[in-house]
């Protein structure tokens, strides 16, 4: 197939939309809505239109991202764009093979499709997979495989299509995550421990109860991935520049063909807005956020003083002049990675502030990377954090012991004597609040507090009216912080059977949210293989 066979026939390829007139062929010829510049494009040969620091500082790196992050999906949007103006009859059916005969295997092996390197004589990857078809078809066809397209339509599927990627990429790792947490959760949910208010010992709980509380927040941020899906996986195609085309496409055809579950209606919204980016970096920054919250506590409690985890020795490191030194290191680089994640939000954010509402750099090609390296860094993070959850030892006896030895069961006494004794429970407050006053003066705590000290204090609050009718196995049972969470068997509670149902419920519904995730990613290779048949189908029965 030479290039002047095709250049003969290209002149009545291209089908003429209604109302068009009689557009000289020529034109026709160079229909590329949105490649104004394309003719200039193919001209240089070398770098001398190119300014050097542009190159440095913005077109290199623009095709080193596209080439990592976006060169597939550039691909299948070209092959599903040409069946569709094969399908409605805008481009004759051997010029469209033509064009599938080297864009469909191109799309095949998009791994090996993109230059290995950049080259100056091309913007970027776009026009380099323009004229690699050029090559191998004929200018005159590659000139046809864009009508009724344009740049602008064409990235922001592009860009679409990435996020909803890392939509289930994310989504995946986090349910991974929160399998662990469940998992550990489960198999601590007796191990009692103080837990903390404004970072002061406050009441016991329970180990699997404090993991089931990080894991319900989790949940909730998969909730959130998920509702953002059905914004993110909108086709923007066939807005073209950002009016829509003269040419009568079919954007419903192209939106199920690439795996959309509809259109970005509005073709001026189509090509403009970016809040679905947004939208994913604010979710990154939420997730980590709420994951940062939980470092800290994991951080507080593999310290000597606290000493209830002990990181495996894999995640720790040795310091190079204090040999007693266990470094919980792979904590605070889950840490920073978190930061960092944070931090792209706002930059993100930056990005679209005071941008006019279009087709701006700021909102697209300039956004992506940001947005991408902050869901690799949150990838990264939450399966540094699983594998350092998988693999932690709880100290229990540690845990149990500080709980035991501090005041933590305040609550219940007061309540124990409200119970029992129809104290008001201002009152019992009272005493109970002064009785921590009197035997931390004296550095003891709750184990050591007998019966008379409880009559004297409850005799002194109310004037001598009334006094206590604890017996002494009562008022210990009262201080016992296993029967203090023994007591909580509220729903939500940390009472083992409460917290053991609770926990077989969530994982249904982690169990739901990998199913979710699950049928979205078949659903995308779904469409991948159907247009592998397709333009196949079309390369062997054009017609």
């Amino acid at each position: 197939m030479t290039e002047t066979r095709h250049e003969t026939r290209h002149d009545s390829e291209i089908r003429r939309p209604a109302g068009q007139g009689n557009a000289s062929r020529a034109a026709a010829g160079q229909l590329n809505e949105g490649h104004e510049g394309q003719e200039a494009q193919e001209a240089p040969e070398g770098q001398e239109g190119r300014n050097p620091t542009y190159v440095d500082a913005v077109l290199r790196p623009d095709f080193d991202f596209a080439k990592e992050r976006l060169v597939r999906y550039l691909l299948e949007v070209n092959v599903a764009h040409v069946l569709m103006l094969m399908r409605c009859r805008i481009l004759s059916p051997e010029t469209g093979a033509a064009l599938l005969r080297v864009a469909g295997p191109m799309m095949e092996h998009w791994q090996e499709a993109a230059p290995s390197i950049y080259d100056p004589r091309f913007e970027d990857l776009f026009f380099m997979i323009e004229d690699r078809v050029a090559r191998e078809a004929g200018s005159d066809v590659a000139g046809s495989m864009h009508v009724a397209m344009s740049r602008n339509d064409l990235d922001t599927a592009v860009f679409r299509m990435a996020a909803r990627e890392r939509l289930i990429d994310l989504g995946r790792g986090l349910n991974a995550l929160r399998r662990v947490l469940l998992d550990v959760a489960n198999r601590e949910r007796a191990t009692v421990m103080p837990a903390y208010t404004h970072n002061q010992q406050a009441q016991p709980t329970t180990l699997g109860h404090y993991l089931a509380a990080v894991e319900a927040v989790l949940a909730r941020d998969s909730q959130r991935l998920a509702e953002a899906w059905g914004r993110t996986n909108l086709s923007p195609l066939g807005a073209a520049a950002l009016a829509g085309t003269g040419f009568a496409v079919d954007r419903q055809w192209m939106s199920t063909s690439l795996g959309f579950d509809g259109l970005v209606e509005n073709t001026y919204d189509a090509v403009s807005s970016a809040d679905y980016a947004v939208e994913l970096a604010g979710l990154c920054s939420t997730l980590a956020g709420d994951l940062s919250r939980f470092v800290c506590d994991l951080m507080f409690w593999t310290t000597n003083e606290v000493a209830a985890l002990q990181l495996d020795p894999s995640f720790i490191q040795v310091s190079s002049i204090m040999p007693q030194k266990r470094n919980p290191v792979a904590l605070e680089h889950t840490r920073a990675l978190l930061g960092k994640v944070i931090g792209a939000e706002a930059g993100a954010r930056l990005l679209l502030h005071n941008v006019p509402f279009g087709d701006v750099n700021d909102a697209g090609g300039q956004l992506q990377p940001v947005v991408h390296a902050q869901c690799t860094r949150l990838e990264q993070a939450m399966a540094l954090l699983a594998g350092i959850l998988a693999t932690l030892k709880v100290r229990r006896d540690a845990l149990k012991q500080r709980v035991a030895q501090s005041f933590a069961t305040s609550t219940e006494l007061a309540d124990t004597l409200v119970r029992q004794d129809r104290l008001p429970f201002r009152i019992a407050h009272q005493v109970v609040s002064r009785l921590v006053t009197q035997l931390s003066a004296a550095g003891r705590a709750w184990p050591s507090l007998t019966l008379p000290e409880l009559e004297s204090q409850v005799r002194a609050v109310t004037g001598g009216r009334q006094g206590t009718s604890l017996r002494a196995e009562e008022l210990q049972a009262a201080l016992d912080p296993v029967q203090f969470v023994a007591r909580r068997s509220v729903p939500g509670g940390p009472a083992e059977p409460v917290l053991a149902a609770y926990l077989q419920r969530q994982r249904r519904v982690l169990e739901d949210s990998m199913t979710f995730w699950d049928a979205r990613a078949n659903s995308l290779a779904a469409y991948r293989r159907h247009l592998s048949q397709e333009w196949r189908r079309a390369v062997q029965s054009p017609a």
